[in-house]
C-alpha cells in the first residue's frame, strides 16, 4: 500500500440492479478491503428496483452494519440512481465502482494514494479479460471521444473511480445530457470544469453471466444514441464559463 499522507474516510458508492448472486461477496470485500481500514468511512448502494433478493441482502447490511440504502420506490434509472447517491455522500472523496466482481478492491489503493493530485481519479482498465469485441469497443469509443472534443483522455468510462466531493457537488447539480455511459460524460464535465483527471492501471474481469448494465444486444443502440447527444453535449459544455476547482 503506498505511503498516505491522511486516512481521509471515502464514501463508497455501488450501483445495483439485481445482483443478489454476487452483492453479499461484494459488500465484504468493501467492508475488508476499504472501509475497516479508514474510519468513517460509508457504503451507499444505489439499488433501482430489484426484484432479485438483492433489497434483502441490502436490508440485512442496513441494519447491521449501517449500510446507506438508496433507492425509490419507482424506477429511476441507472444515471439518477447514481445521481441521487453521490448527492448523499459525506466524506471528502468517492470512490465508485461498478459491481458484478469484475474489479479488484486491492486496486482501490492505487487510486486512494494519488487521490490529492486530482479532481477524479479513473482505474485504465488494462488488464482485462472481458470479451474482445468490448475491448475494441472501448478503445474505439475513446478515440471518437478525443478526437470530437478535442482533449487527453483514458478509459472515460471505466467504472473504478474516486472523485472529489467539490467536484461532484458542482456535476451532479447540472443537467446531465446522458443516461448511459454516464462516467464518460462525468470524465468531460470534470475536464470542462477546470479539474485535473489522473489514471491509474487496474485489473478488469468478464463477469459471470450477461451483464446487467450493458448486455450485449443492448451495447450498440445504447453507443449509438450516446454518440448522437454529442452535439448536445459539446454545446452545453462549451457554452457554459466554469469556476476553476481547486485542485
Amino acid at each position: 500500500m503506498t505511503n498516505l499522507p491522511s486516512n481521509d474516510p471515502v464514501s463508497v458508492i455501488i450501483t445495483v440492479y439485481n445482483e443478489a448472486d454476487t452483492l453479499e461477496n461484494e459488500i465484504l470485500n468493501i467492508h475488508n478491503k476499504i472501509l475497516s481500514k479508514l474510519p468513517g468511512s460509508e457504503l451507499i448502494i444505489a439499488e433501482d428496483g430489484s426484484t432479485d433478493g438483492t433489497q434483502e441482502i441490502i436490508s440485512k447490511y442496513v441494519r447491521d452494519w449501517g449500510v446507506i440504502h438508496s433507492t425509490a420506490a419507482q424506477r429511476k434509472g441507472y444515471a439518477k440512481a447514481l445521481n441521487d447517491a453521490m448527492k448523499i455522500a459525506k466524506n471528502p472523496y468517492i470512490f465508485f465502482s461498478d459491481t458484478g466482481s469484475k474489479f479488484d478492491f486491492d486496486d482501490f489503493w492505487k487510486l486512494y494514494g494519488i487521490r490529492d493530485k486530482y479532481s477524479l481519479i479513473i482505474g485504465v482498465r488494462s488488464k482485462r479479460s472481458d470479451k474482445l469485441y468490448r475491448r475494441f469497443l472501448t478503445l474505439a469509443y475513446n478515440f471518437v471521444l478525443k478526437k470530437y472534443f478535442n482533449i487527453y483522455l483514458e478509459d472515460s468510462d471505466s467504472g473504478f473511480r474516486i472523485y472529489k466531493n467539490a467536484l461532484i457537488n458542482k456535476i451532479c447539480n447540472e443537467e446531465w445530457v446522458n443516461t448511459s455511459l454516464i462516467g464518460s460524460e462525468l470524465t468531460l464535465r470534470t475536464i470542462f470544469s477546470g479539474g485535473n483527471v489522473g489514471y491509474a492501471a487496474v485489473t478488469y474481469k468478464q463477469r459471470a453471466g450477461v451483464s446487467r448494465g450493458l448486455p450485449p444486444q443492448k451495447i450498440f443502440e445504447v453507443i449509438i444514441d450516446v454518440l448522437k447527444n454529442f452535439p448536445e453535449l459539446k454545446r452545453v459544455l462549451s457554452s457554459v464559463t466554469y469556476p476553476k476547482l481547486i485542485r
